[in-house]
């Protein structure tokens, strides 16, 4: 191969690396950026899901239900608050 042959090949080859490179780059920033999204996005549903539960817990540890289905139910939404980590005072 000629000299002027092989810096052709060197160019296409340092093209193709830097085009690739930068694709890497490009897409790991995206899928970060996705990410920190996603999470936001989880926490902002978490919290609503927590007031809701956390008022029904309250509610039901102030009057505690009578029958066994309300203290059935009672006793899942003091479990599913723990679970989601709600805090206990939910005045904060």
């Amino acid at each position: 191969m000629t000299w002027n042959g092989w810096r052709v090949l060197v160019a296409c080859l340092l093209a193709a690396l830097g085009s690739s490179t930068v694709s890497i780059i490009y897409s790991n920033d995206a899928a970060r950026q996705s990410e920190q999204r996603v999470s936001e996005q989880q926490r902002l549903s978490e919290q609503k899901w927590c007031d809701l539960v956390t008022t029904w817990d309250d509610t039901y540890k102030a009057r505690p239900p009578s029958t066994p289905t309300g203290q059935d139910l009672a006793a899942k939404l003091s479990k599913l608050r723990d679970s989601f980590n709600c805090p206990t005072d939910h005045r904060r």
